[in-house]
């Protein structure tokens, strides 16, 4: 299984798997030194599993807004088994 960081913000890493049984496209987040606190979708932002803090859980979510397109392809390429995305660079910052 291939595993891709896509951001690292302070506390908050984002990661994405090669999951293929997954349909639904979405990342995980790690806060501080735990992992997979919190799985977002891609296609809404929204929190679908896990808790994160609040204000954090606002910041992940309009990030994931944001960037929806460049996760995506992000997504799509892991998932086809390129881990290395040139879309990880268009990603904004949080």
């Amino acid at each position: 299984m291939l595993e891709q960081l896509v951001l690292k913000h302070e506390n908050i890493k984002i990661k994405m798997y090669q999951e293929k049984q997954h349909a639904r496209a979405h990342f995980h987040v790690d806060y501080g030194k735990n992992n997979h606190v919190a799985t977002y979708a891609i296609d809404t932002g929204e929190r679908i599993e896990g808790t994160l803090d609040r204000k954090y859980d606002k910041s992940v979510s309009a990030w994931a807004a944001a960037n929806r397109e460049n996760l995506m392809a992000v997504w799509r390429a892991l998932q086809s088994g390129t881990p290395e995305s040139p879309f990880i660079q268009s990603l904004s910052a949080m």
